[in-house]
């Protein structure tokens, strides 16, 4: 047996500023991953770096058989699976700067880690597999943060896909892992939700998501629970601080870096909710290096001219690194454990089962916080 990782689009052109990509993948073969490379160039205002590839590409659909969902997820909420699952990686730091030719790679992850050979999707026992890709290139805002700016269109945005396939092989895969949203509702202070989960498939992991300006994990959450059978069954209640430690314990700290020009102070979005942020000199800029703490999901620390330590007024380039939790402020419920099976749970054998997301008095209202789940699926 071999793995190919082959190139079936290289530097294809997107059609139009905004609307639907559909690639179509090979149909043999055991697929573990979907490795999607972007490149678009940035706008022409030095000050504005709000909008990022993952957030202009508004959904990343694996589909097949015509309309089986496989994988629907947004740009950032890959980026973030493939922090937890450790599958994520960048040649060098994704950068967002005027008329300069922005990159970053996503990996779309059939299995619970790189090249897992227990979970595949064997792409002969299904029809017309397809990747759709919904993008916004002409986006200016996003989840509450404004005053950014759409990409330029003097140069193409282009992608490479590279699907990883096991070839001749004997194996057989036990299945594949679904992973799509399945509950949402609008945040509000001191609201109480049962997220509803279907009954009926096979459970191996649960997300959380509140992507929003100051509207994070962080400051919504107040309790989270896994709720079995109409409370005859509680395994897991913690509050935020809590909920938090755990998530450490199991995924550590979460690093990346960002190369960007911005104005000093403004407020732009960061890839981690929470922890420190840590900047280095770039480019001979008349800027010192900087750090400071990291909350909210959006990063405006101070600068200060090397010359002189006066406030640095003019746009300038910034080398970030960032290191923290909740990447795109997203957090794994650390309930299951995806590499025992014995802890997955089969909601066919349940009556009811949700998760109850309880949020604090200063719970902002402009947040949708959103469950995802990881399925189990039997081919």
């Amino acid at each position: 047996m071999y793995w190919q990782r082959r190139y079936i689009k290289e530097d294809q052109a997107f059609i139009g500023t905004s609307g639907l990509e559909t690639i179509d993948l090979p149909n043999k073969g055991l697929l573990s991953c979907i490795e999607l490379n972007l490149a678009v160039l940035g706008g022409a205002a030095a000050n504005k770096p709000n909008v990022w590839i993952h957030d202009a590409l508004e959904k990343l659909e694996l589909i097949v058989n015509g309309s089986q969902v496989v994988k629907s997820l947004t740009g950032s909420q890959v980026l973030a699976l493939s922090m937890y699952d450790k599958t994520f990686a960048e040649a060098q730091p994704p950068r967002q700067y005027e008329n300069t030719t922005c990159y970053e790679k996503f990996l779309i992850n059939l299995g619970r880690f790189y090249h897992d050979e227990d979970f595949m999707l064997d792409l002969s026992k299904v029809n017309d597999p397809e990747l759709r890709l919904t993008f916004n290139w002409g986006m200016t805002g996003h989840n509450g943060w404004d005053g950014g700016q759409a990409f330029g269109d003097t140069i193409a945005p282009k992608y490479s896909c590279i699907p990883h396939l096991l070839r001749e092989s004997e194996i057989i895969p036990k299945g594949f892992i679904k992973t799509s949203e399945i509950y949402r509702f609008t945040s509000g202070a001191l609201k109480k939700e049962n997220m509803t989960i279907p009954r009926g498939p096979l459970y191996n992991g649960l997300y959380l998501e509140s992507r929003y300006k100051w509207e994070g994990l962080g400051r919504n959450l107040d309790y989270v629970e896994v709720n079995i059978n109409n409370s005859e069954l509680i395994p897991f209640r913690l509050a935020n601080q809590e909920f938090i430690t755990q998530l450490i314990r199991r995924y550590g700290l979460f690093e990346r870096s960002e190369i960007l020009k911005v104005t000093d102070k403004n407020d732009y979005p960061a890839p981690l909710e929470e922890g420190s942020v840590y900047e280095s000199n770039y480019n001979a800029q008349d800027v010192i290096g900087c750090h400071g703490p990291m909350w909210g999901g959006y990063c405006n620390i101070q600068c200060r001219k090397i010359s002189d330590y006066t406030a640095q007024a003019v746009a300038h380039q910034r080398w970030l690194h960032f290191k923290g939790i909740l990447p795109f402020n997203l957090a794994k419920i650390p309930y299951m454990d995806e590499m025992d099976e014995r802890t997955w749970i089969d909601s066919s054998a349940l009556g009811d089962f949700w998760v109850r997301y309880e949020e604090t008095a200063g719970g902002g209202n402009g947040a949708t916080i959103k469950l995802l789940a990881d399925e189990v699926v039997r081919q």
